[in-house]
């Protein structure tokens, strides 16, 4: 986790990290890495004992500049206002826009009044995506923060200064702009409409402006022309001001951003001269950060592409979503396959790291990483659990409704401690969410009784019996039941009767899941088995 504390070098006193979000559509799960590896900094410097604050931004000031996804036609009449003046779509709970899309990716409405209530008409108390991952930040409006007055000033230096930012423009990313062009963006008092306006024309008090009906394809200005004040909310700077404003005005120590803004001539570097040659202010240590996929689907907010954060929030345990996205260095891309083969993968990766960070002598990387996972943090690493089945195993016997996972693990003689029931629960619910949500995913299969399993049976080659015979008996004698031990016998009984189990491995384990599932395919043998259980193995295989 070397990234974190280089990035916390030399920082003392007071440490701002800033990151925000522009609410134009549902949160799609590559918005969690901003947060997560934010959040990760400022825990470490909080345990250094630093004065440390997240900020986390709504930018509700930037125009509608596309129909959100699943919306209809009625929000073409809001395209180019301010998210904050568009109505919040349709089932989403919120004042607007920005409000809704904000809200349901945070948990914060900003306005309690507005949050779902409970039967006896109290804020309900359902946990936000941030609160469940136990991200610890303080939210900010940027309506708010220009209502306020508080960009005034900045707003006055950079309109004195626009020639100034029209060459920084040029000379970094090659837009050129009109002589007469000033860095901000009046709502048009007619329309309302901010992103079609064109500013001109500053005396010190107000600016001129027309609301263009040309001036961005994906919007239509009224043509008003007129002068207005460009303080007290009545606009926006242009975003790459506006970042470098949040800087100053914040004093923000730290921010990361995706790699597209940190490329060579991007936004950052534009913004990062802006900050020092304009507001003569130091540009936060940046943090540049790949992105986070799944199933290698590009994802995009406002078109709907990809699963949105909310709904990987509620499917993941939450330490489990902090590792995926925390155990990979920022620089790095994130592409996880939400399938069964991969979060098994995944869940005894974690309990890997959390056995290690619960030991006598962990190691101080595995000790950093399992504590930035943590959800809820406390003094002590928790015992890690020594009984913990597979997830396959776990989401196969989800499948079957005549069985109940906690009267299972009480059949097998295994006595649960606290921390092991809960952690076990978890995978329970997972697994039902992903059958709830994804079956084809999930490949929801259900065990066979002895009837279906004896045709089944008897529609195999000469060669599969045998082997299942030879294995039922090999099982019989099994000293120690346990995965290792029945993966063994299962491989040595194919040897048996003549089968290569690693060059044949779909006769060898088709055979089984044949017997179990009707199916080709199924969980890991061994890992099933035995948490299936010796008796319910041999009743089943018999």
């Amino acid at each position: 986790m070397t990234w974190i504390d280089k990035a916390l070098d030399g920082c003392s006193g007071q440490v701002v990290i800033n990151d925000s979000k522009t609410p134009s559509g549902r949160a799609h799960v590559g918005s969690l890495r901003g947060v997560l590896i934010h959040d990760a900094l400022a825990r470490v410097a909080r345990e250094r004992g630093l004065d440390t604050m997240f900020m986390y931004g709504c930018d509700d000031m930037d125009a509608v500049d596309e129909i959100p996804h699943g919306t209809g036609e009625r929000f073409v009449e809001h395209l180019g206002k301010p998210l904050w003046a568009a109505p919040a779509p349709e089932g989403l709970r919120g004042a607007s826009m920005a409000e809704a899309y904000f809200g349901e990716f945070t948990g914060n409405w900003f306005d309690t009044a507005r949050m779902p209530s409970d039967s006896a008409g109290s804020p309900a108390a359902a946990a936000g995506p941030f609160e469940t991952l136990g991200v610890e930040v303080e939210f900010y409006r940027m309506s708010d923060v220009y209502r306020s007055g508080r960009l005034d000033d900045v707003i006055d230096t950079f309109l004195r200064a626009a020639a100034d930012v029209r060459q920084i423009y040029l000379r970094l990313s090659g837009a050129e702009r009109s002589d007469d062009w000033l860095p901000f963006q009046p709502i048009c008092e007619r329309c309302g409409r901010i992103g079609t306006t064109y500013a001109s024309d500053y005396d010190g008090e107000t600016v001129a402006y027309e609301c263009r009906p040309d001036l961005v394809t994906w919007a239509k200005g009224c043509g008003h022309r007129g002068r207005i004040s460009p303080f007290g909310g009545n606009g926006k700077l242009p975003w790459k001001l506006e970042w470098a404003a949040k800087w100053k005005l914040f004093g923000v120590s730290i921010e990361g951003a995706g790699k597209d803004h940190m490329a060579a001539s991007g936004s950052h570097e534009v913004s990062s001269a802006l900050a020092r040659q304009v507001l003569r202010c130091p540009v936060p240590v940046p943090v540049p950060y790949e992105f986070f996929t799944l199933g290698g689907a590009k994802m995009s907010s406002s078109r709907g592409i990809g699963m949105t954060s909310s709904d990987l929030v509620e499917m993941l345990p939450p330490e489990l979503l902090r590792y995926l996205v925390l155990r990979t260095q920022p620089r790095r891309s994130i592409n996880f396959d939400l399938d069964v083969p991969s979060l098994t993968k995944a869940f005894v990766e974690y309990e890997r790291l959390w056995r290690s960070a619960a030991g006598s002598e962990p190691r101080p990387n595995d000790s950093q990483l399992y504590s930035m996972t943590r959800a809820s943090l406390g003094p002590d690493v928790p015992a890690a659990p020594e009984f913990s089945p597979p997830f396959d195993s776990v989401l196969s016997l989800a499948q079957q409704p005549h069985m109940q996972l906690a009267d299972h693990v009480a059949s097998l003689g295994v006595d649960l401690s606290a921390a092991e029931s809960e952690w076990l629960s978890r995978k329970e619910a997972t697994a039902r969410r992903l059958m709830a949500s994804s079956p084809e995913l999930a490949g929801v299969v259900k065990m066979l009784d002895a009837s279906e399993a004896s045709q089944q049976r008897s529609a195999l080659d000469e060669r599969q019996r045998n082997f299942l015979d030879h294995c039922l008996q090999r099982l019989k004698n099994l000293p120690e039941w346990d995965s290792k031990a029945i993966q063994d016998e299962i491989f040595e009984s194919a040897r048996d009767v003549g089968i290569d189990p690693r060059s044949d491995a779909a006769l060898v384990f088709g055979a089984l899941y044949q017997v179990l599932f009707g199916s080709e395919t199924g969980p890991r043998a061994g890992s099933y088995l035995a948490f299936l259980g010796r008796e319910e193995t041999l009743q089943r295989l018999g």
